[in-house]
């Protein structure tokens, strides 16, 4: 049986002032996720320029926390499996 993965969702609201440094540092935190086996995902709302949402997915919470330096700045949700 393989083992359950986990998700962490994060809303954040970037500032247009703010908004090239925030997609600048995207590659860096999406390769430091792939070196602890994690998938790091961030979507724009696409009426809402700004407005992202940042995917985390991995094996346990330890995996996560160490994407997002440590903390964990949101709730995690459990994978589901048929049982």
């Amino acid at each position: 049986m393989p083992a359950a993965r986990v998700l962490m969702m994060v809303e954040r609201r970037v500032s247009a002032a703010d908004r090239a440094e925030f997609l600048g540092t995207l590659a860096a935190r999406r390769h430091a996720a792939q070196d602890v086996h994690a998938h790091f995902w961030v979507f724009e709302h696409l009426d809402e320029p700004g407005r992202f949402v940042e995917f985390t997915e991995a094996a346990d919470a330890t995996v996560v926390a160490t994407v997002h330096d440590g903390a964990l700045p949101a709730p995690l949700w459990r994978a589901v499996t048929e049982a």
